[in-house]
């Protein structure tokens, strides 16, 4: 059965757009289940109880609130399921410091279609912090990864985990915080990492 996601995500909304007023809104369409606006990120999700409902909701070319046009400067769309990211994002640590985002990618796209591939870098040097993240389209590419713990890139080996949602920490003390937040699945990743004495 094809799946049909009941939660919208409504992008760019303004303070004066709040909980109730969207509520209110979308029930014109169906039964709302949860409303949760976050608005330092300007945005909000809205959660039917009939999934098909949502859909109903998205055929509409515009959405008008409080007497505005919303998607003149609003978009309204699915919201990314988040059950199953996990299992397709893979953690890489140990990467060499000169290692481009292209490089990266160049390397483990080989195995698979992917979706995103970033290598984190510190927000004031903008110097990597030897580490990324894969997100590939098909879990079995991520698996086909899994299967060697370490991987030879630009003549360095780095090691490969995956990454599940909240659920298991990594020690503390690293140069990195225990977690990785994803904008576009709006949710927090935990890496489940132990570094072996010596290798790095």
């Amino acid at each position: 059965m094809e799946f049909v996601n009941p939660k919208l995500l409504i992008n760019g909304i303004s303070t004066e757009i709040d909980e109730r007023i969207l509520r209110r809104h979308f029930s014109a369409y169906g039964e709302i289940k949860h409303v949760v606006a976050y608005f330092s990120k300007a945005i909000a999700f809205v959660t039917f109880v009939d999934p098909s409902k949502a859909q109903i909701a998205l055929q509409q070319q515009q959405h008008i609130i409080l007497g505005r046009k919303l998607n003149n400067q609003v978009e309204v769309r699915p919201a990314k399921p988040k059950v199953e990211i996990g299992k397709r994002k893979i953690f890489v640590g140990g990467l060499p410091r000169s290692i481009t985002n292209e490089e990266f990618k160049g390397y483990f796209e080989k195995f698979g279609s992917i979706v995103d591939a970033v290598v984190i870098h510190d927000k004031e040097t903008k110097r990597s912090r030897g580490f990324g993240f894969v997100t590939y389209e098909a879990e079995e590419s991520a698996k086909l990864v899994l299967r060697t713990n370490f991987h030879l890139l630009n003549n360095k080996r780095v090691e490969v985990k995956k990454v599940t949602p909240r659920q298991e920490m990594v020690p503390s003390g690293f140069e990195f915080p225990p977690y990785y937040y994803d904008p576009y699945y709006q949710t927090y990743f935990y890496v489940v990492w132990v570094p072996i004495p010596g290798f790095y």
